[in-house]
């Protein structure tokens, strides 16, 4: 080899290892330089802090390219119990850019998206609508005037009816309408020597419980509605009543499901009895907790046996709030607890964990850096204020003193008296919760899309004739019945599923069961607690055009010269055959009817040979059926024989 090449070899060689090099030395990251987070932001409200857990998991994205355009995922299993998901943000207060899944940006840097949670409606009803209430004696009720101009010492609802004891003559029970017309008053003999203040009234099972006094905690009255008899009730051994804090020792409450219980006091996380941590009857780690305990009733009226039912934990950030109890209430999703002359809090219950507050309209009783009213993602303002339960602001419709806390499960809406007033309580506006431990979803999954589809004759097995959608993560299955056994049902997501033809559909040949082309396939669903619905869907099988086919012209056994023969050709379509022999016309085969069923029809052509030799027939096909083409059969070709008979 030549100086020269092995120079020429040399330079190369020093060339390739130099770009090798360089691209070693490129960061690998560039080719995907940018990375994506979701927080689920569970300690944050909007602009407040706010400690709370999330169950499931936050999405997670692989690195991207610098300039990509990126598509924001789903919530997925992500949730805040009480909340609901608002998207994402570019901030954990939620004063950046906010991205719904689906949407889109480019990416120019490292990217972190923070859910963002809003508080429903159901959990800030207290200064957000609602009406004063005066109770007047429009009928003329007999001992009306008892119950007129007395401030209120309890007040319920069996979801029909209000009640509520005056507080001027505390031994009867005022009975009115929501709109707080009259209907009855009722002496409850011994329920004058039950102290009036500080013990809140509940209905539940024929009864209206109210506890003894602030002190007693193994039994409770039970005010009897079908004679209004005051009776004692025993409550379950070792599974006595919480002692209430603050002024409303005897706090009371009932869940939609029946059950009723009572709230206690404040305990620091480290001496707590069910331990430090976020699960079941655990305290979270320097928070402040108490216990709401529940019984069971069963029985009616003065028969009623309670038993112990459950337990809830309830936390704060806040010892002792609130100092001076006016009240609780709850939907069986959200407990609502107020303060004297102050604000109110919204817990979320729940059974694995502890419960976390949803709405704080208090703060720490003191402070004005609560969530106003009407604030959906916590922003602060001043603190709610109970007194004024219409607006929240003390311009507003004012109660001159907000006590006792009650809820009209049938009305689905809350009750607050009006401690010192003339007979008036607030009734706030409905609003219905998520479900929640003592409100069941007893809701089934709704059908979100429409009850017919039209597809084409001959779609592919593979082609999806129907979605079905429901509004709820369930299972879809095909009910027995109807022509659902012609169907798969693939389902592709939580609330989605599609519907698919086990075989190719053909117009002609209906296989449904009315034979008309209009399937019927009723789809079940049922969500993760067992509530199910059922609805019927119709696929319409329409036609198309499509291509008829003539089979070459057949005759059976050999053929001679003058002696009749029959040919016959078979199409997948009625209508008529014309016979062509060498391209003439055979006489009398120049339109022969078809005869049978779809797909075989049938048509026949009488023929008598003239002349020996090979010969070739054809068949033109007309149909009928507008649907079906016109078509012409292969050529068939027969050696005519020579006759072997005689004339």
């Amino acid at each position: 080899m030549s100086r020269r090449k092995n120079s020429v070899i040399r330079v190369i060689t020093a060339l390739a290892l130099a770009f090798t090099a360089t691209l070693s030395a490129i960061p690998t990251a560039q080719a995907n330089p940018f990375t994506i987070s979701y927080n689920a932001n569970a300690d944050v409200v909007g602009a407040v802090t706010q400690k709370g857990i999330t169950t499931g998991s936050v999405p997670t994205s692989s690195p991207q390219a610098s300039g990509t355009t990126y598509t924001v995922l789903g919530q997925g299993t992500l949730a805040r119990q009480g909340f609901t998901f608002a998207g994402w943000n570019t901030s954990s207060t939620g004063t950046g850019t906010t991205y719904q899944p689906g949407s889109t940006f480019t990416l120019t840097a490292n990217a972190t998206l923070f859910a963002i949670w809003t508080v429903p409606a159901a959990a800030r009803l207290i200064g957000n609508g609602g009406a004063i209430i005066n109770v007047a004696n429009t009928n003329s009720v007999a001992n009306g005037s008892l119950c007129l101009s007395a401030g209120i010492r309890g007040i319920t609802s069996d979801g029909t009816h209000i009640y509520f004891r005056p507080s001027t003559n505390p031994g009867y029970i005022c009975k009115t309408l929501p709109s707080g017309v009259l209907v009855s008053v009722h002496l409850v003999t011994g329920l004058d020597l039950v102290a009036s203040d500080q013990l809140a009234l509940v209905f539940g099972n024929g009864c209206l419980y109210l506890r003894k006094d602030t002190t007693t905690v193994n039994s409770i009255y039970c005010i009897a509605i079908s004679n209004w008899s005051l009776n004692s009730i025993s409550l379950p051994a070792g599974n006595p009543l919480p002692a209430g804090g603050g002024w409303l020792n005897g706090n009371f409450i009932q869940f939609p499901d029946g059950r009723i219980g009572s709230v206690g006091t404040s305990t620091a996380a480290a001496s707590w009895s069910g331990g430090v941590g976020t699960g079941a009857g655990q305290c979270p780690s320097t928070m402040f907790c108490k216990s709401l305990r529940l019984y069971t009733p069963a029985g009616t009226g003065a028969a009623t046996v309670l038993t112990y039912s459950a337990e809830f934990v309830l936390t704060d950030e806040i010892n002792g709030w609130p100092d001076d109890d006016h009240g609780i209430a709850t939907d069986g999703t959200y407990l609502y607890q107020i303060r004297y002359s102050r604000g109110y809090k919204v817990w979320a219950l729940q059974t694995t964990s502890p419960s976390f507050l949803v709405f704080n309209g208090d703060a720490n009783g003191g402070s004005a850096t609560t969530p106003a009213c009407g604030a959906t993602t916590g922003v602060t303002a001043t603190y709610c204020l109970i007194s004024n339960p219409v607006n929240g602001a003390s311009t507003g419709a004012a109660l001159t003193n907000a006590t006792y806390f009650g809820r009209s499960h049938g009305l689905g809406k809350y009750l607050v008296g009006d401690f010192n007033g003339a007979s008036r309580f607030w009734l706030s506006d409905a609003a219905a919760p998520p479900p929640g431990p003592g409100n069941p979803d007893i809701t089934p999954p709704a059908f979100t899309n429409s009850d017919t589809f039209t597809v084409t004759e001959n779609i592919a097995t593979s082609f999806n004739a129907a979605t079905i959608t429901v509004n709820d993560s369930a299972t879809l299955v095909i009910a027995a019945g109807s022509d659902g056994a012609l169907f798969n049902i693939v389902k592709v997501e939580t609330a989605t599923a599609y519907l698919r033809f086990k075989a190719s559909p053909d117009f002609e040949a209906a296989a449904d069961i009315g034979a008309n082309n209009i399937y019927n396939i009723t789809i079940t669903t049922t969500d993760s607690v067992g509530n199910a619905a059922s609805r019927t869907f119709f696929i319409v099988v329409s036609n198309v055009y499509e291509s008829s086919v003539t089979t070459a012209p057949a005759v059976t056994g050999d053929v001679y010269k003058g002696i009749v023969t029959t040919i016959t050709v078979t199409v997948n379509a009625p209508g008529s055959v014309r016979f062509l022999w060498s391209g003439k016309k055979i006489p009398g085969c120049l339109a022969r009817p078809t005869s049978g069923n779809y797909p075989n029809y049938t048509a026949t052509c009488q023929w008598k040979p003239a002349v020996t030799a090979l010969q070739t027939i054809t068949a033109e096909f007309i149909s009928s059926d507008s649907s079906f083409s016109r078509s012409s059969s292969a050529p068939s070709s027969f050696w005519v024989l020579k006759r072997t008979t005689r004339r």
